[in-house]
Formats: C-alpha cells, structure tokens, sequence
C-alpha cells in the first residue's frame, strides 16, 4: 500500500470501517512511513477532540409526542405483512437463507467433531513474545489436533531472527520455536520485512520459512484454507 491509498483509507481506519486485510495492509504502511504515521496520528486527535465534544440534547416533550402520534397513526394504516405482495415475494429468498444455514451449521458439527482447529496466529511487534508463546504453547497442549500458523510482519519478526533472546530470562527464543516446530507449528515470516529493514533472509532462524509477504499470507490462509485469526 502506497502513500496515497494509505490517506485516502485514514478516516475509515480511524472510524474502524476497513476489513482485516485493508486494516492490516494499512498498518504495514504506517509502520514503515513517518509521514503517513504523522497525519495518521493527528486525524486520530481530532476524531477524539470532536467526539469529547460533542453534546447530546434532549428532544423537546412536544416533539416526541408528535412523532409517537405518527408512528401509532402510521403503523394503524398498514397493511398485515402476509397482505402484502413483496413479503411472499421474499418467502423463497428466506427458505434458501434457512436451508444455506443448516447446511453450514451441519459441515461445522462434522469439522468440530473431527477434533481439527485450525488458526493463523499473527505477531507483528516485539512487545513480548515469550508470552506469545506460552499462551500458543498452552493452546497446543489443550488440542493436540491443533493445526497453527505463525505469521509474523514489522517488529513482529525480531524473535525469530538467529540470537534473539527473552529479555527477562535471558533463553533463546530458537529453542521455544524449535519445540513448537517440533509439535506441528508452521512459523512464516514476511518477506517484505526483511526487504524493508534491510535484514538478511540468513539471519532467520531455521524453524521459520519465508513468505513474500506477512499480510497476504493470513488473507490466504482465512480465505482459500479457512483458517480463524487470533493476535498473540
């Protein structure tokens, strides 16, 4: 995403209107473009600015009585719905949705049965990892027909790079990801990161493979694989 797709998705971002992949495509962007971070920043101040001030004003007692007389007026006019042409038009449109409905909940009784979970997980700072992969581990072991993916973007890398260690324990992160790995746990890093931050594909630890690109790779996996998103 470029610097004028980014401004012109600004007010639906901060507005909370854009879908996971825009959103995520989105925050890529500002993470690596001061300039976009910057106006970014300053139309989230002002959307809080204008909410924190604006009021709420009662409606006069005259006007909500007339508007009730309406509605009780209006709704005495109309007709029953089953007297009414376009509500047996929509009668077949209802059955399909209700048929689709059972259907999907039936595949989902079979899938659940089948033990199988399947969830693409996504870290993309570098706040605290070991407790990502505690509370993954901790998933692991309380499903062990858990089928995860790690999908890590921006800072979110740091812990699979060769020598990254936990700040408090002082442990390689390598080994954690390593017993992960070893329990069926795909680790993917993005591509364009290293491109961006100028860090060699060697420096990534051998437990972890390579995707071009960490945001298109959860979009892969929720669409074509149907695989459920959490951020850790």
């Amino acid at each position: 995403m470029d610097c004028t797709r980014t401004r012109q998705l600004a007010q639906p971002y901060v507005d909370g209107e854009l879908d996971l992949t825009a959103s995520l495509a989105l925050e890529e962007h500002l993470a690596a473009c001061a300039a976009c971070r910057a106006q970014h920043e300053a139309l989230r101040r002002v959307r809080a600015a204008v909410g924190a001030g604006i009021g709420v004003e009662p409606a006069p007692a005259e006007l909500r009585q007339r508007i009730a007389r309406q509605v009780c007026a209006q709704a005495r006019c109309e007709r029953p719905w089953w007297r009414r042409p376009a509500a047996w038009l929509a009668v077949p449109a209802v059955l399909m949705l209700a048929f689709a409905t059972l259907f999907a909940s039936l595949a989902y009784q079979q899938w659940a049965a089948m033990g199988e979970e399947r969830i693409v997980y996504h870290i993309n700072e570098s706040t605290n990892p070991a407790t990502a992969l505690r509370n993954l581990a901790n998933h692991v072991e309380s499903n062990p027909n858990l089928r995860a993916v790690v999908v890590a973007h921006n800072k979110g890398i740091d812990f699979l790079l060769a020598g990254a260690r936990d700040a408090d324990s002082g442990d390689l992160f390598e080994e954690a990801v390593a017993a992960l790995r070893a329990r069926g746990v795909d680790f993917r890093v993005c591509g364009n990161t290293l491109a961006r931050r100028a860090i060699s594909p060697a420096a990534v630890i051998p437990e972890a493979t390579l995707v071009p690109s960490g945001v298109a790779e959860i979009g892969r996996l929720q669409t074509r694989e149907r695989y459920a998103y959490l951020r850790l």
